[in-house]
């Protein structure tokens, strides 16, 4: 029977510990992925250069594992304001960390276009987060933090309006970058077809992710997911499922299958033989069937009864992982699982239902603190890049010990129309001048910022690092590439959802 792509539902799970899975344990875990994904298991080959008196190749060994996956999602917000949306994980794992506002903080008296003062919650804000500032008198602006003094908060780029005392700030989910290289690990769950296969990439980390806006189109999101392990219809064995009591040729015993997640229903079968043969005087063997996703559990001895339900460790049986019912299986020598296997998702997914923003009536800022007008830009593209490097340990089982992200590297990518006379650009392009870049993009009611809509990705230092003019169905375009880069050890990018 053939599988259908788009049944597919996907999972992301945040690791406890890295490369080894999560499985999800609710609804809320999933993501709405769009066409076009792919997850590839793969293996780095190593090629024997011993002689074997011909001129062909000798089989190649398999040396690390090395698993990919690359996906695109609608960079949007949750649609409820202070609430991650549904791939927060891959957001997180791609920056390295995370800080949510939930308690939406007000201004006090006396703020300016360039410094906001809060009545309290100071603390709750750090450098490079982004603002919602709800002046209802003067339209609504999205601004970031350049420094904090207790409740003062100096901004990136001015404000057109100074806001009055009692205005809200927003409620931000923050994203930003980690210089510690420890990010947190991810498991991908791909189920196929929503019951086909499963697969699952452990151990992950986001290594590129990337933010494109083009005029008039969807916002979109891409991100590539770097894996320690993969596996194929894999089943998880836990000290409460292990057991398998059963009764063979010479009296009772007890097979203890190790606790671990199986890379598929093989893996599993030749461990089920190998604890159950060596418990036993018989020859026992267990074999997995693809076509009726069950196992076979045999013996050539006289006697084969598994305990399932009547055994001392029942409690803590491998019935049901491998499709028996917890009863007992009696006067016969060979036992074939009572139901299939499925790999269909454990739960019907809830997704975010906000709408995905289109690239118009949006903002981007591009220059100093008081140059806060709209750069006008017909394709905007912001890239990170993390350079993951593994710990390799010949002790470890897979040869690698874990990893870290050991670099990172931001750049963005605008093209705008130019204007004449326009020469300020290349002025701070020879200057190697240092700017800001925002991207502020969301709904917008009224001409105010819609809370719970709003994306902001804003950028505090950045040299350009590429300028040139190009053509656009007859029009001139200004071609700039930014360079982000760190000043003082501080962050160089950062993404706010408000």
């Amino acid at each position: 029977m053939t599988v259908q792509t788009k049944q597919t539902v996907f999972a992301i799970t945040k690791e406890v510990t890295e490369s080894i899975p999560v499985f999800p344990t609710g609804a809320t875990q999933y993501s709405a992925f769009q066409e076009g994904f792919s997850v590839t298991p793969s293996f780095a080959t190593l090629d024997s250069t011993e002689l074997q008196a011909s001129i062909g190749k000798t089989k190649s060994t398999l040396g690390f594992e090395e698993p990919t996956a690359s996906v695109n999602h609608y960079m949007r917000h949750s649609g409820t304001e202070g609430t991650a949306p549904d791939f927060d994980i891959l957001l997180e794992n791609a920056l390295g960390a995370k800080q949510t506002n939930a308690t939406e903080r007000l201004t006090a008296a006396a703020s300016t276009t360039s410094l906001v003062k809060l009545a309290s919650g100071g603390s709750d804000f750090t450098r490079g987060m982004g603002l919602l500032v709800k002046n209802a008198t003067d339209g609504y602006e999205v601004r970031n933090v350049s420094s904090i003094a207790t409740n003062d908060l100096s901004l990136a780029q001015n404000l057109n309006n100074a806001p009055a005392a009692g205005v809200g700030v927003g409620k931000a989910v923050h994203y930003k970058v980690n210089d510690s290289g420890t990010y947190p690990t991810l498991s991908l769950f791909t189920y196929r077809g929503n019951g086909g296969a499963l697969e699952v990439l452990s151990g992950g980390r986001v290594t590129a992710f990337g933010i494109e806006a083009s005029g008039g189109e969807f916002i979109n999101a891409s991100f590539t997911i770097d894996g320690v392990n993969y596996k194929f219809d894999p089943i998880e064995i836990t000290s409460s499922t292990r057991y398998i009591d059963f009764t063979d040729s010479v009296g009772t015993q007890v097979a203890t299958v190790e606790a671990k997640v199986y890379k598929d229903p093989y893996e599993l079968a030749s461990a089920i033989q190998t604890a159950m043969d060596g418990a036993s005087t018989d020859t026992i063997t267990c074999t997995y069937n693809d076509g009726t996703r069950k196992f076979t559990i045999a013996s050539n001895g006289t006697t084969l009864s598994l305990l399932f339900a009547t055994g001392a460790n029942t409690a803590n049986t491998i019935a049901t992982k491998i499709g028996f019912t917890v009863a007992d299986e009696t006067a016969a020598l060979t036992y074939s699982s009572d139901n299939a296997l499925s790999f269909a998702s454990p739960f019907v997914p809830t997704y975010n239902t906000n709408n995905n923003l289109v690239a118009k009536y949006q903002q981007v800022i591009l220059g100093s603190a008081t140059n806060v007008v709209c750069f006008d830009s017909s394709t905007v593209s912001i890239n990170l890049t993390n350079t993951k490097t593994d710990i390799i340990s010949i002790c470890a089982e897979s040869g690698k010990a874990g990893s870290l992200i050991s670099a990172r590297e931001v750049t963005v990518d605008v093209v705008g129309y130019l204007a004449v006379g326009q020469a300020e650009e290349f002025k701070r392009y020879r200057n190697n001048d240092t700017i800001a870049f925002t991207f502020n993009f969301g709904e917008k009611v009224g001409g105010n910022w819609v809370p719970g809509t709003v994306v902001n990705a804003h950028i505090p230092t950045a040299r350009i690092s590429n300028f040139e003019l190009g053509d656009q169905e007859g029009i001139v375009t200004l071609n700039l590439s930014l360079q982000a880069f760190v000043v003082s050890g501080q962050g160089e990018f950062f993404l706010t959802l408000l």
